[in-house]
């Protein structure tokens, strides 16, 4: 189910023309996922990749940030005083 790997944004899912493709119906759920990647490879504007896409078809892996070993360093700004 592509919808995992993918999701629509800023359309409702149904019929869409696509410059690679043709017609591609978005609201089937057995779209291949060979033609989904190329299309969000090509900066299709209505497909956004979820986490688990990024893992399953690229490679990356989710990380967490920790923030813990994180230093906040203050520092103090003097202004002059413009003279008239």
């Amino acid at each position: 189910m592509w919808q995992d790997y993918f999701k629509l944004i800023r359309l409702k899912p149904g019929r869409v023309i696509t410059h690679l493709y043709g017609e591609i119906d978005f609201s089937r759920a057995d779209l291949s996922l060979e033609v989904l990647k190329k299309l969000y490879e090509s900066d299709f504007p209505y497909l956004e990749i979820t986490p688990l896409g990024k893992t399953k078809i690229y490679g990356i892996p989710e990380k967490e940030i920790n923030l813990t070993h994180c230093k906040v360093i203050k520092i103090k700004v003097e202004h002059k005083r413009k003279k008239r």
